[in-house]
């Protein structure tokens, strides 16, 4: 198995796609239909060849798998493909809902997001009304299934002309936390689909993080509670599957772009005090990726894991995957812990797009400066 480094792939059986893997389908009978010469001239979808219908078969499926791909799924410039991984109560699902809400609107954004199908556009209106409506945290993936991934179209407003904008879709394989902590088949396809990794790791897990936050806090955040190591254990158990599927040698490191992604950052803000981290991140106002500014958040989170004596995590991520590969982040979802009635006061994210920032700008959808 291994990695696969096709630019498109079906997002549900993860074939690779080429431009005649599409079965054309009537939306009214589901009967498959070829276009004739004269459809494929004037680019139309043929019509329903049913006695009875005469619907157009304007549904596009994909050839090996049978499932629904969206209109311009293969029209896309380029396909970012990542799966998101963390223990149970690491605010996964907090942390994709937040992060796909201001992809969408925050102001002087100049990418726009949208849905390419309906379960991607249900699953998120559902979750972003918990969060910014409701007020509660979005409920977690149950454990055990393999989740629909999420398909999105996202487009750049700085390179539009006047006839044309191009388009770049982002597939997002997402996990319930127990699945994580112990990788099997519902989610090890899709790791073996994504081009990067999202590692999310809930820092008030950490004991060397835990010691010094206060009751309250640990009893009101979605923290779930963990043996000692927990997030090392995973990222090793993780790290051992990539191997087995790659063929890799014992020890040989995974060439793997990997977000190790910090949630909760809020929770640890006395300790981390005025450093870049805890600023407004800047690459919105940028229009792309500010290298400088994730160099120095990196960097400060580096430092703050080795001061609260979290060697067993550092040594998990540095052991396995490669140095010039990992990239350090800290997110906060709210902006705040919620209260004791576990309700959301007025969400005000934090940084939590700087993770896909950094992924679109490895794949050229995004420039780096």
């Amino acid at each position: 198995m291994g990695f696969r480094e096709s630019h498109v792939l079906c997002p549900s059986c993860l074939h690779e796609l080429r431009s005649g893997d599409m079965v054309m389908a009537c939306p009214i009978c589901g009967t498959h239909a070829e276009p004739t010469a004269m459809d494929l001239l004037r680019h139309r979808p043929p019509r329903c060849g049913k006695k009875g219908c005469g619907g157009i078969a304007s549904v596009r499926l994909c050839r090996f798998c049978k499932s629904p791909l969206p209109a311009d799924f293969l029209g896309c410039g380029r396909h970012l493909r990542f799966s998101l991984l963390g223990v149970t109560g690491a605010g996964k699902t907090n942390f994709l809902t937040t992060m796909l809400h201001e992809l969408r609107s925050a102001a002087g954004s100049p990418w726009v997001a949208s849905p390419m199908d309906s379960q991607t556009a249900d699953l998120f209106r559902e979750n972003d009304r918990a969060v910014y409506e409701r007020g509660e945290p979005a409920a977690a993936s149950p454990a055990g299934v393999a989740p629909p991934p999420q398909i999105w179209r996202i487009r750049d407003r700085t390179m539009m002309t006047s006839s044309f904008i191009p388009s770049y879709s982002m597939t997002i394989f997402d996990g319930a936390g127990e699945d994580c902590e112990r990788i099997n088949p519902a989610i090890s396809r899709y790791i073996d689909g994504s081009k990067a990794l999202v590692i999310l790791i809930d820092p008030l897990s950490l004991p060397g993080v835990a010691r010094t936050i206060s009751s309250d806090v640990l009893s009101w955040s979605t923290t779930a509670s963990h043996g000692a190591d927990v997030s090392a254990d995973m990222v090793d158990g993780l790290a051992n599957y990539v191997r087995q599927g790659c063929g890799l040698v014992p020890g040989k490191l995974i060439n793997r772009d990997v977000a190790v992604v910090f949630t909760k950052i809020d929770a640890v803000r006395e300790s981390f005090g005025t450093a870049t981290v805890m600023q407004s991140s800047p690459h919105l106002a940028a229009g792309g990726f500010v290298k400088a500014d994730a160099d120095a958040v990196d960097a400060e989170i580096r430092d703050w894991l080795e001061s609260r004596g979290e060697s067993a995590f550092l040594n998990a991520i540095e052991t396995n995957f490669r140095a010039d590969k990992i990239r350090f982040f800290g997110v906060s979802s709210f902006g705040h812990p919620p209260t004791g009635s576990s309700r959301l006061g007025r969400v005000v994210p934090h940084r939590v797009l700087d993770p896909l920032v950094w992924m679109l700008s490895k794949e050229h959808i995004v420039r780096t400066v």
